[in-house]
């Protein structure tokens, strides 16, 4: 069984505001993470799925083969078909007021924001707006189905 930690981030589109998550993968070194995955339904996008890729997947993984086939297996096991899996296409500095005092100073060298494609529209960008436990997501109404040998 592999232990999954980390937190989820939300997602909102710059033009229309819509909302869509996607899951930060927290672990010791890159290996605790390698291979996995989260995946998002288009349709009711507080629905995530995490999976881990099969050996099969991993030897494909350097391309759009691989992701289409974790997509395929994910749907065929849930039955769910518009799933889709959140794009960052770049990171942006965190930026701050330094001429705030000593606290904003410190906001400056936080972790930068990531932008993602908007899984409604690929031609439009979304920022994380906000990070949440995953308590907290699921006291939203999100809902964070596990597949494979893991657990949170």
């Amino acid at each position: 069984m592999k232990l999954i930690d980390g937190q989820v981030r939300k997602i909102e589109t710059k033009s229309e505001s819509k909302v869509f998550f996607d899951f930060e993968f927290w672990g010791e070194s890159d290996e605790d993470t390698y291979g996995l995955l989260c995946l998002v339904q288009r349709s009711n996008p507080a629905n995530i799925f995490i999976t881990e890729m099969n050996s099969n997947e991993l030897a494909m993984s350097g391309s759009e083969q691989g992701l289409d086939a974790v997509k395929n297996r994910v749907a065929k096991e849930t039955g769910v078909t518009d799933l889709v899996f959140p794009k960052v296409v770049r990171f942006d500095e965190k930026k701050g007021d330094t001429k705030a005092g000593f606290q904003a100073f410190l906001k400056n060298y936080e972790k930068p924001i990531p932008i993602y494609e908007s899984i409604f529209n690929q031609f439009e960008e979304a920022a994380q707006v906000e990070k949440l436990s995953i308590d907290k997501f699921k006291e939203l109404g999100g809902c964070i189905q596990l597949l494979g040998d893991l657990c949170v």
